[in-house]
């Protein structure tokens, strides 16, 4: 059997996942200026998807983004790279976060919020918005939790470059080569203190042409790992598999061996990996909720019919804050958070 699975991938299409992680996304728009109201020229259908577009609006109106929606039974990662997010919640929480911050959010018992893409900059050179969007599963004994969330701010994630400084690692969790990420959210498969040995890793390697870094072996025989290939032209594994651009790669066992990562080509190739023990539970999904059986799954349709999980406190569907507003996070009951300032 071969070591590796190779399949072909897009920007803002779902990437296939493996146990503990359940959905990814990698999402890459080039904007335009935005208008005074933070707005882009034209307006959304509502479900805009396009990936031969240079920008989707997503179910955004004028400002594209993502209004209320409801989660049940998982944590959302959200790893940015370029461009800002507004976020809004039914509990109350609220945020502007981006430029590299990480924003881990329990969805637990259920939770409704919006994460919307205000246009911010109204320079020519318009407003470029990177990001993934990661979920990862939480276990049966977790699914019911109260909803949570918390922010790791750019200034304070952890990175790393190579010794000849041609390939920058961020470890957005786990650790790699004693690196070790920032702790995650309370209740996540990836917090190591609730669930040791679960080895939940999510890497960001950026390499520049001739750069290299080797990927370590996986702790246990029970994870899994999957790399998305998602920027670049020449990415080749061990000198001899060559990865096609927008590539995902299965490995087989990451317990057996290590893997060299070569940038061969000309230009600066970025990878997501994403690593973790299998929780090995029953998955039943239906759009939104991820429960372990379909009478979980009917329970949360019931729920957020009753509920609406606490009601939307908000006075718009899609929030965005002032222009002027800066990166902050406001969790109900607790002094605003900013993030740190800088030395310089």
């Amino acid at each position: 059997m071969s070591k590796f699975t190779i399949r072909n991938i897009a920007a803002a299409r779902p990437l296939e996942t493996q146990d503990p992680f359940l959905f990814a996304v990698y999402h890459k728009d080039h904007y335009p200026a935005g208008d005074d109201q933070m707005q882009a020229p034209r307006r959304g259908n509502g479900s805009d998807w396009s990936v031969a577009a240079p920008y989707r609006m997503y179910h955004g109106d004028r400002v594209p983004g993502f209004p209320q929606h409801p989660h049940r039974g998982f944590e959302t990662v959200t790893c940015t790279i370029e461009g800002l997010i507004d976020h809004t919640d039914s509990t109350g929480c609220a945020g502007r976060y981006g430029n590299g911050d990480l924003q881990w959010m329990t969805a637990g018992k259920g939770v409704v919020h919006g994460e919307m893409l205000p246009l911010i900059k109204q320079t020519p050179d318009g407003n470029v918005i990177k990001w993934f969007q990661i979920w990862l599963n939480l276990p049966k004994k977790s699914k019911m939790v109260d909803p949570n969330q918390m922010m790791h701010w750019a200034e304070k994630i952890t990175k790393f470059t190579t010794p000849d400084s041609l390939t920058t690692a961020t470890v957005w969790a786990g650790s790699l080569y004693g690196h070790k990420a920032l702790p995650p959210i309370r209740d996540s498969w990836a917090n190591e203190e609730a669930n040791p040995g679960n080895d939940v890793n999510i890497w960001f390697l950026q390499i520049q042409p001739g750069g290299s870094i080797t990927l370590p072996k996986a702790a246990s025989s029970r994870s899994t790992r999957s790399l998305y290939f998602v920027e670049g032209t020449a990415l080749t594994l061990n000198g001899a598999t060559k990865v096609p651009d927008l590539s995902q790669v299965e490995f087989a066992d990451p317990s057996q061996e290590e893997v060299l990562l070569e940038n061969l080509g000309p230009k600066l190739v970025e990878v997501l990996v994403l690593q973790g023990r299998k929780m090995g539970e029953p998955v039943a999904k239906h759009g939104p909720f991820v429960m372990n059986t379909q009478q979980e799954i009917a329970q949360a349709f019931n729920d957020y019919r009753m509920t609406q999980f606490g009601g939307w406190p908000w006075p718009e569907d899609a929030m965005v804050f002032p222009r002027e507003k800066g990166r902050f996070l406001a969790l109900k009951g607790v002094s605003e958070e900013l993030p740190p300032k800088s030395e310089d």
